[in-house]
């Protein structure tokens, strides 16, 4: 009765150490691909390349505006070359001294006032700096929605890394029990005398051998895991279960996921579209560099409030308010602006090139990926003919040599094979997966991006 108790309390005080344990989450691929969107730094950074863009066009929209700025100062004057001059007769004995209004040797000077500066014509530079400041908002926004493709690709690669990683563990594991039943099947025969030891010892060691491999496959499981709960925002520790599997034919609902997520809609690439706005902005970069040889005219007016009492706020403030136009007309500037003018065609021209190789590299890559997805399908269907061909063999073979018509080692060989046509069909299935996916989002994906698995 006292043991009962004891082992009662003991069951009791670990109860709450296995309610604590996290449940493992089960995670499916569209889960993993919001997730994803929300985790991902490189979407934050990108957005927030758009708000800096678009005050850029602020900034570059000032230019039509007129700026005011308010002064305010103060001057003392300690000796001045007019403290010898009269600006009247003297004082009768018992005035006060009248006070000057000119500014002429004034001990104090208050001076507050306005000055504006209205832009008439400024040669065309704002026009010229807006439209650099509008292509470079219209790249940054194509920038969110590249990224947002890379990083639904990336996190698909995981996922589906993860899912073929386990399976591989699955694979090895079934291994693993069929290559411990043969060794305790020849180990049986050996006692029996009806085993030679050489079958015997092949028999330990082809188990020992998948033991060794289902490590290595755990380890690949767990490193992949732990990058796909990175990529999503999840602790590394988190227990996690994947619900997506690589052995049911769904394909293109992978696919559909994928492209919901990632926003890509547009026929043409968004590369494409950047270096278009690229050569955009170089236009406009020219423009701005020959718009520095035009004059700038521009309205102007001073307004000023003068005070020469030592307590300003009690004394009489005078007034000076002036308007006119002012001109200025570049004449020479040591030849920097027809350098800077070389150097915006010289950016333009190289902008020119960079959208016509873009253009035929995109061409390439989508034949490349076409060929990429149609090479994914005939691998799968190979492989998975491959493997119940396998599966047959090896049942086949197993029968044999329960029955001592072979040998072991036609039964480790044909094992051996089953489980390699196992790992390719789930390669496969998992290559097509990626090879479709990089095809869809091909049009949000820089230049490069098709070729890889």
């Amino acid at each position: 009765m006292v043991r009962l108790c004891i082992v009662f309390a003991a069951l009791v005080g670990a109860a709450p150490a296995i309610a604590q344990a996290p449940a493992p989450s089960a995670l499916s691929f569209e889960d993993a691909v919001n997730a994803a969107e929300r985790a991902a730094e490189s979407i934050a950074v990108a957005r927030a390349e758009v708000d800096r863009a678009e005050a850029s066009v602020s900034s570059a929209r000032a230019g039509y505006l007129p700026t005011v700025n308010g002064t305010a100062s103060y001057q003392r004057t300690l000796k001045t070359q007019f403290e010898n001059i009269s600006f009247g007769p003297p004082p009768a004995p018992g005035e006060e001294a009248p006070t000057n209004a000119l500014p002429f040797g004034q001990p104090n000077n208050w001076n507050v006032g306005l000055q504006l500066n209205a832009p008439l014509f400024d040669g065309f530079r704002t026009r010229a700096g807006l439209r650099q400041a509008r292509s470079g908002v219209r790249v940054a926004q194509l920038g969110v929605q590249s990224t947002k493709a890379q990083v639904v690709l990336q996190v698909a690669q995981a996922y589906f890394d993860a899912t073929l990683a386990q399976r591989q563990v699955e694979i090895a594991e079934v291994t693993l029990t069929q290559a411990e039943q043969t060794f305790k099947d020849t180990e049986l025969g050996f006692k029996n005398g009806a085993t030679p030891e050489f079958d015997l010892v092949r028999a330990e060691v082809a188990r020992d051998n998948q033991r060794t491999m289902l490590v290595q496959f755990q380890v690949q499981r767990d490193v992949s895991l732990v990058y796909l709960r990175r990529l999503i925002g999840m602790p590394v520790d988190r227990p996690l279960t994947l619900t997506t599997k690589l052995d049911t034919d769904d394909v293109e609902t992978v696919v559909a996921t994928a492209r919901v997520a990632a926003g890509v809609h547009a026929a043409t690439r968004i590369a494409i579209a950047q270096a278009k706005e690229g050569v955009a902005l170089r236009e406009a970069g020219v423009d701005a560099a020959k718009a520095d040889r035009l004059p700038i005219v521009a309205a102007v007016s001073d307004l000023g409030f003068v005070n020469y009492e030592s307590q300003p706020f009690n004394g009489e403030w005078f007034t000076n308010w002036t308007v006119g136009v002012a001109l200025q007309i570049p004449i020479f500037d040591g030849f920097r602006r027809r350098s800077q003018i070389k150097v915006s065609q010289a950016q333009l021209a190289g902008a020119r090139a960079q959208l016509a190789e873009a253009s035929e590299v995109s061409q390439v890559e989508l034949a490349q990926a076409a060929a990429n997805v149609a090479a994914s399908k005939k691998q799968l269907e190979a492989s998975v003919r491959t493997a119940k061909q396998a599966q047959r063999a090896y049942q086949i073979a197993e029968l044999r040599f329960q029955q001592g018509a072979s040998t072991h080692l036609e039964l480790v060989d044909t094992r051996v094979q089953l489980e390699q046509a196992q790992l390719n069909s789930a390669k496969s299935a998992r290559d097509l997966r990626v090879a479709r996916l990089r095809q869809e989002l091909l049009p949000g994906l820089p230049i490069g991006s098709a070729a890889g698995f």
